[in-house]
């Protein structure tokens, strides 16, 4: 049982936690595919799997591989408060914050109060599992919410034999499978670092009896997921495959998500606009200045440490051994069943997926220092960490957000919403899912239909369509547009411009235009 101190210092780290994410979370648009949720909320969205009863639908699968656990949640919360930045993030943020609880938690009843303690505060400041929970653009924040509460069902299960506590834990492994599919990697780690490290154990437990009740409940929780793999056979296996020839490649992505370097020039801008950010609150002063006296920090000292803990196992064996065993499997393992994966692991929101087992190796190994050199070790992490978050708050502020988060999301919804139920195409991808999310389903979209020349004719000869694009720099399917004026040209028809929407920074990010037609 924590005492009083205990839990009030920990609430002190959670609450600086959310906080450090709510600095980010007001000043980043909303990017496409944090708004994916709306697909099973509001109109024009397309559901993959979904039951009908009556007139009402309900989603179960949005893609092959992604389930509709977050749009159930969020399609009450959007409910009772509009969708915004605050109301889409707060929620994701405070998940993460519940999971450092969590790993406090697993690590005080397995490693020791001090390891509990360093773990926690690494965990708490590393600069992309805070980015990545606060824009839960992955999605991730429920996998590690999952993930964490299942290990501590289990560990209950372990010292108590609680049949409730195994189907607690293993109900929730299956919830975070139906949430998204590839948290089989993670389930992949975990098991092969309980069977290399906690053979003996696992034997004691492992009847016939509890084997069919965690079998039992883990389909229970990822009923969703099983029943539109049997209507549509293996539906989601269909999306992924093996790709092992990328998988030394992709070990540089997983360097740079440990360090934050892979967050810079994503989540802001690489470059400033023509209106260069300044600050507007002491806060963000403070942050520029810290920026200038760490000299522009882009990597953290976390990757070095796991290495260095690793390394140092032959040490420290008799008494922690097994805990940086385990996590040390468990990362790699997990990252080696996602760099297996056709098409995963070059990216933060996959390779973040190993978190927070690295923490439980530093924190194994510094804990059995003494105190001081204990403390120093992680106050020198922590603030390598929070120098890398600092700076990239710092860059936000002056740079404003890269093109994924532009806050041109909300003048352009307001634009469209201005032009009173006309018809609205999306010839690129990005922000159809947000547009429909910021107007709550009311705006009349549809995205470009390329399929043919007959399909493209009709759409810029009815005289009531909008077209939206972004900007040609920012583009990211620019073949579309150029399919879409190739056969405007054929058919003389012009291009009329209407606005461009700009961002807060002075960035040409959005044109607005229709076609009409030439009479020659």
């Amino acid at each position: 049982m924590t005492s009083w101190k205990t839990r009030s210092a920990l609430a002190l780290v959670v609450l600086g936690f959310v906080a450090s994410g709510m600095l980010f979370i007001p000043r980043l648009g909303i990017e496409v595919d944090e708004a994916i949720i709306t697909n099973g909320i509001y109109p024009h969205g397309g559901v993959l799997y979904s039951w009908t009863f009556g007139g009402n639908e309900l989603p179960l699968m949005l893609i092959s591989y992604l389930g509709a656990l977050k749009t159930w949640f969020y399609s009450l919360l959007f409910w009772l408060t509009p969708p915004g930045p605050i109301s889409l993030r707060l929620p994701t943020l405070i998940a993460a914050a519940v999971s450092i609880c969590f790993f406090f938690a697993l690590l005080d009843r397995t490693v020791g109060r001090r390891a509990a303690w360093i773990g926690t505060v690494l965990l708490a400041t590393d600069s992309s599992y805070l980015l990545v929970n606060a824009i839960d653009y992955g999605p991730v924040a429920l996998q590690f919410l999952f993930k964490l509460a299942a290990l501590l069902f289990l560990l209950k299960f372990y010292e108590s034999g609680s049949k409730r506590a195994l189907a607690g834990g293993f109900f929730l492994l299956g919830l975070a499978l139906w949430d998204k599919a590839i948290f089989v990697w993670a389930i992949f780690g975990l098991a092969l670092a309980t069977v290399a490290v906690f053979a003996p154990e696992l034997r004691r437990v492992l009847t016939p009896a509890n084997v069919g009740i965690a079998a039992l409940a883990m389909i229970v929780g990822a009923l969703p997921l099983v029943i539109y793999n049997i209507a549509e056979p293996l539906g989601t296996l269909g999306n992924g495959g093996v790709e092992p020839k990328l998988m030394l490649a992709k070990t540089e992505f997983l360097q740079r998500s440990m360090e934050g370097q892979i967050l810079f020039g994503f989540i802001a801008a690489p470059k400033p606009g023509p209106k260069l950010g300044e600050s507007r609150h002491w806060y963000e002063s403070l942050s520029l200045f810290v920026s200038r006296w760490t000299r522009q920090p882009h990597r953290s000292l976390t990757m070095y440490a796991a290495i260095a803990c690793v390394l140092a196992l032959p040490w420290v064996w008799r008494t922690a051994g097994k805990p940086i065993l385990f996590g040390t499997i468990a990362c790699l393992g997990t990252w080696f069943a996602m760099a297996l994966t056709k098409d995963a692991g070059a990216t933060v929101h996959h390779a973040v997926l190993v978190w927070p087992f690295h923490f439980l190796v530093i924190a194994a190994a510094v804990s059995r220092l003494r105190l001081i050199p204990a403390a120093a070790v992680t106050v020198l992490l922590c603030g390598s960490s929070l120098a890398v978050t600092n700076q990239l708050y710092a860059d936000l502020i002056r740079n404003g957000p890269g093109i994924r988060w532009t806050d041109a999301m909300e003048p352009l919804q307001s634009y469209l919403r201005s032009l009173k139920n006309t018809p609205i195409v999306a010839t690129d991808w990005g922000f159809f899912e947000t547009m429909t999310l910021l107007s709550e389903g009311t705006l009349p979209l549809e995205s470009a239909d390329t399929r043919s020349d007959e399909t493209i004719l009709a759409m810029i000869g009815a005289p009531d369509k909008v077209f939206v694009a972004f900007a040609p720099p920012f583009a990211f399917q620019p073949q579309v547009l150029a399919g879409i004026q190739r056969v405007a040209q054929r058919e003389n028809y012009e291009r009329e411009p209407m606005t461009t929407i700009y961002d807060r920074h002075g960035r040409a990010t959005f044109d607005v235009f229709r076609f009409r037609k030439l009479h020659l």
